[in-house]
C-alpha cells in the first residue's frame, strides 16, 4: 500500500515523514527538563497554581499544529495516533511519577455532537494502551457551546469557572480502589491537546483540590501555543 505524509504529502513509509518530523519542536526531557513548570519560558506563560507538574510534547507550531488541527476538525484519528505515539516515547524518558489515572479534558454535549469524539480522549486512549493507566472520562463535565480559543486570558478564566464541573462520583472509585492496594500519593494526570494559557486545566485542577486536598496533579499536552516573542520561538 502506497502511503503518503500527512503533512507534504510526499510518499512515505510512515504518516510523517522524516523530513516534516525532523522540523518539529518537540520538548526534550535531558534539555527542558520533565518538569516544565521549572522550565520558564513555559512556566512564566501558562497558570499553574494548582497543578504541580507538566508534561508536553512540543510547540503549537508549524508542523505540529497542522496535525493538530487535522485530529480536532477533520477527524484525522491518524493524526492523533501519531501524536499520542510520539508523546508515549517522550515519557519513557521522563522521571515524573506514573499516574494513576488519565483525565481527558471534557468539551461540551453540543461539540461532542458535532464533532463525534472528545480529541483529548482519543490521546487518552493511545497513551492508556502504550503506558497501561486506566482513563476516567467522565470525571468532569463542560456546560454550555462557548469556546475559548479567541478569548483573552482574563476573560478564558471567567469562563472556564463557570463552564467546567466535576461529577458526582469524580475519582471516588480510584482513590478507594488505591488505598486498598498502593500506598503511593494519588496522582493524576490531565490531558488536553493543546496548552495556551493554562487557564483551563488550572480550573479543573483547583476544583479537584478542592475536593480531593491531597492529590497531586500533573497535565499532560500534545502542543504549548507560544506567545508571539518567546525564545522559543527563536530556537524553534
Amino acid at each position: 500500500m502506497n502511503l503518503s505524509c500527512l503533512l507534504c504529502y510526499q510518499a512515505s513509509p510512515t504518516p510523517v515523514c522524516h523530513w516534516c518530523e525532523d522540523d518539529m519542536f518537540f520538548f526534550e526531557p535531558s534539555l527542558h527538563g520533565s518538569n516544565l513548570l521549572q522550565f520558564g519560558p513555559v512556566a512564566g506563560h501558562v497558570k499553574h497554581s494548582h497543578y504541580d507538574a507538566l508534561s508536553v510534547l512540543g510547540l503549537h507550531t508549524w508542523p505540529m499544529s497542522s496535525l493538530v488541527h487535522q485530529l480536532k476538525f477533520t477527524h484525522s484519528l491518524t493524526a492523533g495516533k501519531v501524536l499520542s505515539n510520539w508523546f508515549v516515547h517522550k515519557k519513557r524518558q521522563c522521571t515524573l511519577s506514573v499516574p494513576h489515572v488519565l483525565l481527558p479534558v471534557p468539551i461540551s454535549a453540543w461539540r461532542l455532537a458535532t464533532r463525534h469524539y472528545n480529541q483529548a480522549t482519543l490521546l487518552c486512549e493511545s497513551i492508556s494502551r502504550e503506558l497501561d493507566i486506566p482513563i476516567n472520562p467522565s470525571w468532569a463535565k463542560r456546560k454550555g457551546l462557548s469556546v475559548q480559543h479567541h478569548l483573552s486570558k482574563t476573560a478564558r478564566a471567567e469562563n472556564a469557572s463557570r463552564v467546567f464541573a466535576l461529577s458526582e462520583q469524580c475519582l471516588d472509585n480510584e482513590i478507594r480502589a488505591q488505598n486498598r492496594t498502593d500506598k503511593r500519593d494519588f496522582t493524576v494526570a490531565i490531558v488536553d491537546d493543546v496548552l495556551t494559557t493554562g487557564v483551563t486545566v488550572n480550573t479543573l485542577s483547583k476544583r479537584l483540590k478542592q475536593r480531593y486536598p491531597k492529590i497531586r496533579i500533573q497535565v499532560w499536552a500534545a502542543a504549548f501555543t507560544p506567545p508571539p516573542k518567546s525564545s522559543l520561538l527563536q530556537k524553534g
